[in-house]
């Protein structure tokens, strides 16, 4: 764990009570050590540990626990219903679902709390873990978990905290405060795995609240934040004055495009640099990171003055190019963003055929569409301009339109649905849904769907047509559908 003393700390727990813990390395050794060997006990070998996290100690030594152990970690969303999380655990052969202690009650219909005080004569036995063998494993998106599960092995983990490590320069005294949930990909490798590899202590805020994120930074004083643009536009409304401590050398802003405005907003009010990355579940969090280290001019160039801020160069060992019918395009060619190295998934679990389309060239295909060119510092910086795929990124969650659509139809009230994304002021993106109804209405669909969708994935609006424009061999066409539903807010028609 990256070499740190025993007695260091490697994690600072903030509890929505104001209330601290501190967790140390010898603590985090012997812990996850105890929990490994009461898992080895109890889960059939090859059977996969479901994990209901929070953002707690228990659950970053129950992550650290199955990595040690080379149990593959199902990490399962807490907002998800019920019914959605019993159908992911029955198709991945999962042996034993754990949640977080301070996760939705829902949960305990189907999880066992996390087991901490009280494990004795446990203790994990040392064993070799091959670099490809699963390690955790993730769904794509806030509503197609329960059929498309990315399997990220040892190798990705370790790929990615190398990189993530060289670039931020992470080590010892480095202090992190993190921002993302512990079940989104960003907070597990971000906040809990390149720190640990690097030797860095972390403070984890079980809840992150953006009118009172100033606290946080002033009591823990981070070198680096980890945010969303929601929470800096919140920071930019409630503290415009505010002066982060001298600590404080950047924000790392994921999950969530960021735009010129808001770099330029904070920077001017707070003097202190955004740093955008970019990634994917199936490339173990970050592919790119802007540099840390510009010089004005540069950093002005690729992010405060560009139309698209840009996103970044590629890690280390971690090949990013722009493709178009399976050439590598040059500056300024718009392709799809694809990606090869350790740090990529293995494969979609159990979807041979996904998996092989995702690989198509020998590259794994992000369904990103950007550019790259090279700024004044002779460095590749890459933009992205769009998707091929119909997503949403919905409060940094990455949500799929067809899935949404597909849990519409099942409705007895629903004949015809079609979906778009659109832009919020601070969520990002919304789902706005077109749908033809028989019986029930508006309320009744809704809440419905909160049976069967976590809330990021119900759309924000239903409006009623007639008829849902498609092809003639079958296939949405999403630019009349986003144009009734902007024919409707606007009053036309």
């Amino acid at each position: 764990m990256g070499g740190a003393p025993a007695g260091a700390s490697v994690l600072t727990w903030c509890s929505v009570e104001g209330d601290s813990e501190v967790l140390t390395y010898g603590e985090l050794e012997r812990r996850s050590g105890l929990l490994a060997g009461w898992l080895a006990a109890g889960v059939p070998d090859g059977a996969v540990l479901g994990l209901i996290p929070g953002n707690d100690i228990p659950s970053v030594i129950a992550i650290v626990a199955a990595c040690r152990l080379g149990m593959p970690c199902l990490v399962l969303s807490p907002n998800d219903p019920v019914p959605r999380l019993r159908a992911v655990a029955s198709r991945h052969d999962v042996g034993r679902v754990l949640r977080s202690p301070f996760v939705a009650e829902h949960a305990s219909d189907i999880a066992d709390p996390i087991p901490d005080a009280g494990l004795t004569n446990t203790a994990l036995v040392a064993r070799s873990i091959p670099a490809t063998h699963p390690a955790l494993l993730f769904g794509t998106s806030g509503s197609t978990a329960a059929s498309k599960i990315v399997v990220q092995p040892h190798r990705a983990l370790t790929s990615n905290a190398d990189a993530v490590r060289a670039h931020h320069g992470l080590d010892r005294e480095t202090v992190i405060l993190g921002g993302l949930p512990t079940y989104h990909v960003n907070g597990v490798h971000f906040t809990v795995v390149a720190p640990l590899h690097a030797g860095a202590h972390v403070a984890l805020p079980q809840e992150i609240f953006p009118y009172s994120y100033h606290e946080l930074v002033d009591v823990h004083q981070p070198h680096i934040a980890s945010v969303v643009p929601t929470v800096l536009e919140a920071l930019l409304l409630t503290s415009p004055h505010w002066r982060p401590p001298a600590s404080l050398r950047y924000f790392v802003s994921a999950a969530a495009p960021l735009t010129r405005s808001l770099i330029n907003r904070v920077c001017s009010a707070y003097g202190v640099r955004v740093i955008q990355g970019y990634g994917l579940s199936e490339t173990t969090n970050f592919s790119t990171t802007v540099p840390v280290d510009l010089p004005a001019d540069v950093y002005r160039e690729v992010a405060m003055d560009a139309d698209l801020p840009s996103v970044g160069i590629a890690l280390p060992g971690n090949e990013v190019e722009v493709l178009a019918d399976g050439a590598v395009l040059g500056e300024r060619q718009r392709g799809e963003i694809c990606m090869r190295g350790h740090n990529v998934m293995t494969k979609y679990a159990d979807a041979p055929e996904l998996t092989a389309q995702a690989f198509a060239d020998g590259w794994f295909h992000s369904g990103d569409l950007g550019y790259w060119a090279r700024a004044r510092d002779g460095r590749r910086y890459f933009y992205l301009t769009g998707r091929s795929k119909n997503i949403a990124k919905v409060r940094g969650e990455t949500v799929s339109l067809e899935e949404v659509e597909r849990a519409l139809l099942s409705l007895g009230s629903v004949i015809d649905a079609a979906c778009v994304a659109a832009p919020h002021p601070t969520w990002g993106e919304q789902i706005l849904a077109l749908v033809r109804l028989g019986e029930g209405d508006h309320f009744q669909v809704r809440a419905e769907l909160r049976t069967l969708l976590p809330a990021v994935a119900v759309p924000s609006r239903l409006v009623e047509c007639d008829a849902v424009p498609w092809t003639r061999t079958g296939k949405i066409i999403r630019l009349e559908v986003a144009q009734l539903l902007h024919d409707y807010r606007e009053g036309v028609g």
